[in-house]
């Protein structure tokens, strides 16, 4: 086992009793020269998230001009401008994070679609509004879940029917990310499908 010596400050400090801990800002800090930059981002939002916050975005950002001259800083200034505090699982956040490296459009996170009349239909991973394009990431619960798995399928279709153009993201796709990124790419390029209005019918 070996031993390990932090070269921490006040502001990098909580108590926990008696106990000294680091704080989730620095423990943040401490992260990045262990995580890649996805899961440095996905961590980050984490802990920013609006419902639960461990910290704000202000505070990491802080934590990181303390952080100068350590491992890893290079990294957390990299992910600062990435991180959304709407984000709701690690893997929607490395999504994200691979698009936005490509130099694709800032989608929307976790925005909701309604219909002209106000009716809810969706909250969507991610959206390209102008393009009407949603990105959702589908973990293996919505495939071996057969209630999810129909949810699935009759929230696709409605969104849709509202002219929306769904395509689906897999872990298998985060490990391919050139294919991945050419995808969304074309699909951004294509026309945004008209509405029966718009196209005389």
């Amino acid at each position: 086992m070996a031993g390990h010596v932090l070269d921490a400050g006040p502001h990098d400090l909580r108590m926990w009793g008696d106990l000294p801990l680091t704080g989730p800002e620095r423990t943040w800090c401490d992260l990045a020269g262990a995580l890649s930059l996805r899961q440095l981002v996905a961590a980050g939002d984490h802990l920013i998230h609006h419902r639960q916050p461990l910290t704000t975005p202000h505070e990491l950002r802080a934590a990181v001009d303390r952080f100068a001259g350590h491992r890893g800083v290079r990294a957390l200034r990299a992910a600062l401008p990435l991180l959304s505090d709407r984000a709701e699982s690690p893997a929607e956040s490395e999504l994200r994070v691979v698009l936005a490296l490509a130099g694709l459009p800032t989608p929307l996170v976790n925005h909701e679609i309604r219909t002209r009349t106000g009716r809810f239909i969706a909250r969507v991973d991610l959206l390209f509004p102008e393009n009407r394009l949603v990105v959702e990431y589908q973990g293996d619960h919505h495939r071996t879940d057969q209630k999810q798995w129909r949810r699935d399928l009759a929230r696709a279709a409605e969104l849709e029917s509202e002219r929306y153009r769904v395509t689906e993201v897999t872990a298998d796709d985060l490990r391919s990310e050139p294919a991945l990124i050419a995808r969304i790419r074309r699909l951004l390029s294509f026309p945004v499908p008209l509405s029966r209005h718009e196209s005389g019918v």
